[in-house]
């Protein structure tokens, strides 16, 4: 485990100063390594140069900024070791084909880059850690049924199948909606029950459309914000029982919460998760809020 914890002070020292211009020759001696040795097991190890790497978070980190706040694009560039509002711009060019500004005045959900984690169990004991898109996804507004669901009746009678089957009939009287394929679930927990065994879990079960706007709400049916924030993005084929692209010998969120998640040095964040179901593409995006 040498060369993963020396290269992880590396990162852990770039991740502290993504704000100062880093020379080569100072993250090295942090490693440990001369130069030229450090910039081959880098690169080696986490898959991209240090430069690369280096460039990357910085734009990671500046893009997320622009996306979820007002401050100033030329303020943001500065923070971030730009040399200036044109190099900022060139930079997003080049990397998402679209300047900064139109991550806001379009609502484009840029994909981030972010920091690498070395001192995972996954080096230890070999497990398969996924690695799934960070997207900063905007604000989602839905439609929708709410029903309050207990655990335990769910697994007995398929409560959750019964609402999605009583939504679909109900669908099609909601207007604006944006795609017709693609329905939400959204899962809301009482922070009381978390402490509970999983059979005595309560929960409100939402199942939703996405609508551009929700003047008339139908009679029985309700809306659903979802801020906008950062998420992990997991993609489950229905039809080959995959989880980006591998096969799951556990159900989803056992895999998310208890494999992924202490290994991936994310922690999760308050927004709601929620899935993207499209049963014509036979998958489910899973949208695992983190921070």
């Amino acid at each position: 485990m040498g060369y993963y914890s020396n290269l992880q002070k590396a990162i852990d020292y770039i991740e502290d100063n993504l704000g100062s211009k880093l020379e080569l020759e100072h993250i090295a001696k942090v490693a440990g390594y001369s130069v030229p040795h450090f910039y081959r097991v880098f690169g080696g190890i986490v898959g991209c140069p240090v430069k690369e790497y280096v460039r990357k978070r910085k734009l990671s980190k500046a893009i997320f900024d622009v996306a979820t706040t007002k401050r100033s694009i030329t303020e943001i560039a500065f923070e971030y070791g730009f040399e200036s509002h044109e190099v900022f711009t060139r930079t997003c060019k080049l990397a998402y084909g679209a300047p900064p500004s139109s991550f806001r005045k379009a609502h484009i959900e840029p994909e981030l880059f972010e920091k690498v984690d070395l001192l995972s169990i996954k080096n230890e004991s070999g497990m398969i850690i996924l690695k799934p898109k960070i997207v900063c996804k905007d604000e989602k507004l839905l439609v929708g049924i709410a029903r309050k669901i207990n655990q335990s009746e769910n697994v007995k009678y398929g409560l959750i199948s019964k609402i999605q089957s009583e939504f679909m009939k109900m669908a099609k009287i909601i207007e604006n909606r944006v795609n017709a394929e693609v329905y939400y679930a959204v899962y809301d927990y009482d922070p009381g029950d978390i402490l509970k065994d999983d059979n005595e879990i309560n929960y409100t079960y939402y199942y939703c459309v996405e609508v551009s706007g929700c003047e008339n709400i139908p009679e029985g049916m309700v809306k659903k914000a979802i801020p906008q924030a950062k998420y992990a993005v997991f993609t489950y084929n229905t039809k080959d029982n995959t989880l980006n692209g591998e096969k799951l010998t556990q159900p989803v969120y056992d895999y998310i919460d208890g494999v992924w998640l202490p290994n991936s040095g994310f922690e999760l964040a308050e927004t709601p998760d929620y899935e993207a179901i499209s049963e014509k593409e036979n998958c489910i995006n899973y949208y695992i809020s983190v921070k």
